[in-house]
């Protein structure tokens, strides 16, 4: 065969070949030519999602973008097909070759524990500030340092107020009318009854009010005590200088209650409650261990931390527990029985969570599900399987690549 009749004999092939592979080429006008709308069905659902329920025949699923199947009017009896198409069948070699393995869905007791670390800080709502009810003049300074240790009753400073001095001889005028008043009906009970009630509003004590009633002597310093025992955690009184109600001149923090502030990762602060037991332990005295409870779940992140704050409230009698001090801490729950699926088997894919179960010996189906906490290697069941159903932790991926070919190629 001549150069030129073999040429003429390849163009009439391509020219054949072109025309006759046009048939299958070039495709229909309608992107979804074949998937048209069928009038015998009720809605359509995804195969992969039978939870997806349209009535339009040329959208999409919503969650993985396949086309829909039509479900016949009656029911969901007529998509056996489409639940069908999303099995993936394999024999036992199969099986073996790509490496399926399963492991079953169980109902077990479980407690979950949360271990973090902690800070010891002043129990806020047993602070004690003093203030004073009138102005002056601070004279002598008792207290003059923070982290000094005072006791309820103890003297701090001495004041110089001209509004002490003049309720004090407006008492004493009082006193002294009461004093006459048993040889005359002119004594007025209310006119004492008031000046020692003025007294008393500004804090003087019992004791000062009967030393004055004694010595007929106003005092020009009256002394301050402290109304309760603990630790000064802010000062700022000074000798010598002016004070008014506004200003706070101490405040104190006890020491038999603390509060221990242990931060907890966003995704466990749900897992805490109020009032659940805590322990607290000291890391140099690990053998010495101190139980409280979650007092307030603070409702807020640290937003560079992502944590969230818990406070529990601890007793220390003892004194073992400083504020400032770093303790290690564990929340516990009481056991709880739950169904659990093995972390291998569960697949994730955005907000979906799926896994295959085998239906039938060597049927496998992807199931959507809702899990809740994670408990060591496995997950808390929510919806979506059963104790005692079969589930991939192996190959599982290739199932859902299979899967969804074999959707794809249905269509």
């Amino acid at each position: 065969m001549t150069n030129s009749t073999l040429y003429v004999a390849t163009g009439l092939s391509l020219i054949v070949a072109a025309v006759v592979g046009t048939q299958y080429i070039v495709a229909p006008d309608d992107p979804r030519a074949g998937h048209g709308h069928d009038s015998t069905a009720a809605y359509y659902t995804c195969p992969m999602h039978p939870s997806v329920k349209l009535y339009d025949a040329d959208a999409p699923c919503p969650i993985c973008g396949m086309d829909l199947t039509p479900v016949p009017q009656g029911g969901r009896d007529g998509s056996k097909d489409a639940e069908k198409a999303s099995f993936v069948t394999l024999t036992d070699d199969q099986k073996q070759l790509i490496g399926v393995k399963t492991s079953e869905v169980v109902e077990r007791e479980t407690s979950s524990q949360i271990r973090t670390s902690g800070r010891i800080c002043y129990d806020e709502t047993a602070w004690v500030d003093v203030n004073l009810k009138v102005s002056g003049w601070i004279q002598d300074l008792y207290v003059d340092h923070v982290g000094r240790p005072v006791r309820k009753g103890e003297a701090l400073f001495t004041l110089y107020s001209p509004d002490l001095v003049s309720g004090q001889e407006e008492y004493l005028l009082a006193f002294r009318g009461k004093a006459k008043a048993s040889e005359g009906p002119e004594w007025n009970a209310r006119l004492l009854a008031s000046a020692r009630e003025r007294l008393q509003l500004w804090d003087l004590t019992d004791r000062q009010i009967a030393d004055l009633e004694r010595t007929g002597q106003r005092q020009t310093a009256v002394t301050v005590f402290s109304s309760a025992d603990g630790i000064v955690v802010e000062r700022s009184a000074v000798a010598g200088m002016h004070v008014t109600p506004a200003k706070r001149l101490y405040r104190i923090g006890k020491l038999d209650t603390m509060w221990v502030k242990a931060d907890v990762y966003e995704h466990e602060v749900a897992s805490v409650e109020a009032d659940q037991a805590v322990t607290v332990t000291i890391p140099y005295l690990s053998d010495r261990r101190i139980r409280g409870s979650v007092d307030y779940i603070y409702p807020y992140l640290n937003p560079k931390t992502r944590t969230g704050t818990i406070r529990i409230k601890v007793a220390n009698e003892s004194g073992v527990l400083k504020p400032g001090m770093f303790v290690d801490v564990a929340f516990a729950s009481p056991p709880k029985r739950r169904l659990l699926v093995p972390e291998l088997a569960v697949m994730f894919a955005g907000e979906m969570r799926t896994v295959f179960v085998e239906a039938e010996k060597g049927r496998f189906q992807p199931r959507e599900v809702s899990l809740g906490r994670r408990y060591g290697d496995r997950y808390e069941v929510l919806s979506g399987l059963e104790a005692g159903e079969w589930v991939v932790t192996s190959a599982n991926f290739l199932l859902d690549s299979e899967s969804k070919l074999k959707n794809v190629m249905r269509h």
